[in-house]
């Protein structure tokens, strides 16, 4: 490779100089960052999940969510609202900075003394208790990484904020193969969390060093009336979010044991991870979405958030498909035969990826045209209808009515969101699902094919996704015709 070639590569990778290439250099890095990885802290899941046994696993995961409903107010908002308004104002870029961070500070204290001294209280799991102040000083460090992440994004420079994650979980993978092999009990899965959080913490801190030694000097006590005023639709929201979020989790503990918490978070934990992939993609566009709703270019914005969404259901749906499909062979080979009980759950929860992939979008469009506020509304009845189907399945249905009432809650929502988006600035996207869904129906049957023949459940994977890329090129979907179209002409310019 020449010395030119290598620049070229450089400026692509660590350079903004069109949208295009903006969006691509972000969503390179975020994928490099969140799902490179998290394929580290999946291992260490899955590691953990098997030696711990479904019994100490369910305790871990429990603890994480009750005290993740006493960690409403650690954000508030706050890195939103730093990504946006540096976005918009790079001027004032240290001043919004310094003062965001004491406002961070004041309420992770404030999350973490309500971990430690209310959490235990809510516990009714035998085991839990003891590790809930742990857990204080977990979500502490992460406060402070993703705050570091909010800033990294506003500047868009997505390849530090990759770098930290990496770290941050192969620290994970590193800590946990060390204290578990000391430990099997979930008291160690914590103790890990906590020291690859800090290490990623560090990371950050150390990356932002200049911006960190002046939050003192450019800290203006006159931002906190606008930070705070911008933030507590978004507080709210996060507030519902997490509760949402949280909240079978934390009732399927209430009615059952923490042995069927253990089966239900297994199947969850690899859907959350999936939902990564449009976070991602979410990420990477919504600088260009803000400024283009700065320039007031509405045009250009829906033309964005089109093609943004037609890229998370391209991912989407095939994912869909082929979970329900292979849903049983998936919880055998990643957590062995004692989480099979953890099939049908996971089966009805992949459904949740047609609702909740777009929705990062939905939510980061609506919030790029200062209109979060209006969404608490439908969060309110999402989480409503979630808290009345979870009392009503849990106690006859086990982990299934739990997933039941998450799906039908987001389906509630996610509808009332998008509705309320297209009246922010009306787009389209069900006339470009049209080759998406053929493709992914196509692909099914064969994934459902292959899994009769017996092949391997990995080969499976492999095999049907070239495919579908394969059938979606040949039916002519125009965003594969344009990833490979860019592809190719990089190849051209190199040779």
């Amino acid at each position: 490779m020449s010395l030119s070639q290598i620049l070229n590569l450089k400026e692509f990778f660590l350079k903004n100089k069109s949208i295009r290439q903006t969006v691509s250099k972000n969503a390179f890095w975020l994928t490099i960052g969140q799902v490179g990885s998290r394929l580290f802290r999946a291992l260490i899941i899955i590691y953990a999940a098997r030696i711990l046994g479904v019994g100490e696993y369910g305790i871990f995961s429990y603890v994480l969510g009750l005290a993740g409903f006493f960690t409403l107010f650690a954000d508030v908002g706050v890195n939103s609202i730093l990504t946006r308004d540096i976005t918009k104002h790079p001027d004032k870029a240290d001043n919004y900075f310094a003062t965001a961070f004491w406002i961070k500070i004041f309420l992770l204290l404030v999350s973490s003394i309500l971990v430690i001294f209310v959490a235990p209280y809510f516990s009714k799991i035998e085991g839990a208790k003891i590790l809930i102040p742990l857990v204080a000083l977990l979500n502490f460090f992460d406060g402070i990484r993703e705050f570091s992440s909010a800033y990294f994004r506003a500047k868009e420079r997505m390849e530090l904020e990759a770098f930290t994650i990496t770290l941050t979980n192969i620290a994970i993978t590193v800590f946990g193969i060390i204290v578990l092999s000391f430990q099997t009990n979930a008291k160690a899965l914590v103790i890990t969390y906590i020291l690859s959080a800090g290490t990623g913490t560090i990371a950050s801190i150390a990356l932002l060093k200049k911006q960190f030694s002046k939050v003192i000097k450019f800290f203006k006590s006159d931002l906190i009336k606008e930070i705070i005023s911008s933030a507590w639709p978004i507080a709210l929201l996060s507030i519902i979010g997490i509760f949402m979020t949280n909240i079978d989790v934390i009732m399927l503990g209430f009615f059952k044991t923490g042995q069927e918490v253990g089966l239900y978070s297994s199947g969850q934990r690899i859907i959350q991870i999936l939902y990564t992939l449009p976070a991602i993609i979410s990420t990477s566009f919504f600088p260009v979405i803000s400024r283009f709703v700065g320039q007031k270019d509405n045009i250009k914005t829906r033309l964005l958030i089109e093609k943004g969404l037609t890229v998370v259901f391209l991912i989407g749906m095939p994912l869909i498909i082929g979970g329900i499909i292979l849903g049983e062979n998936i919880i055998n080979l990643l957590y062995g035969s004692e989480y099979l009980p953890a099939t049908l759950s996971f089966q009805i929860l992949i459904l949740n990826i047609i609702f909740v992939f777009p929705s990062y979008f939905i939510g980061s469009y609506i919030f790029a045209y200062n209109e979060q506020k209006r969404i608490a509304p439908y969060l309110i009845i999402g989480s409503l209808v979630n808290v009345a189907l979870n009392a009503l399945l849990i106690p006859f249905y086990g982990i299934a009515g739990a997933a039941i009432a998450t799906l039908c809650a987001q389906a509630i929502y996610q509808s009332l969101l998008i509705r309320l988006a297209k009246k922010v600035n009306n787009f389209q996207i069900i006339t470009y699902l049209k080759k998406i869904v053929l493709a992914s129906i196509i692909m099914g049957g064969l994934v459902y094919c292959i899994n009769l023949a017996g092949l391997n459940v990995i080969l499976n994977i492999i095999i049907s996704g070239i495919a579908y890329f394969v059938i979606l090129y040949l039916i002519k979907e125009n965003i594969v015709r344009e990833i490979t179209n860019a592809i190719l002409n990089k190849i051209s310019l190199k040779h």
